[in-house]
């Protein structure tokens, strides 16, 4: 089973000498996100009926768990960005 990310390195570095490095705990994120689609989850469902005799019901009802899997498929994820003036680090652990 692939679990989200937990934690979100960002690190910015110039050659001015700042540097910026942010921890961004995602656990307390995927707790909003959690409590937000269960809020959606009744309107998800009436649009996902409405829309079953025009072929759209199937993927407007799976698409919650198709975006779980991208969002567990983060993990691991290093972008790495430099520039002459500086460079920047987004990392997904």
């Amino acid at each position: 089973m692939n679990f989200p990310p937990l934690l979100l390195r960002l690190d910015i570095s110039s050659k001015r000498g700042r540097n910026i490095v942010l921890w961004i705990p995602m656990f307390l994120v995927w707790l909003i996100l959690v409590a937000f689609v269960i809020a959606l989850l009744p309107l998800i469902l009436v649009a996902a009926l409405v829309l079953l005799p025009f072929g759209w019901g199937r993927p407007v009802f799976f698409f919650i768990p198709m975006v779980g899997g991208c969002i567990c498929a983060l993990r691991g994820l290093e972008v790495a960005v430099k520039r002459s003036d500086g460079a920047m680090l987004v990392s997904f652990r």
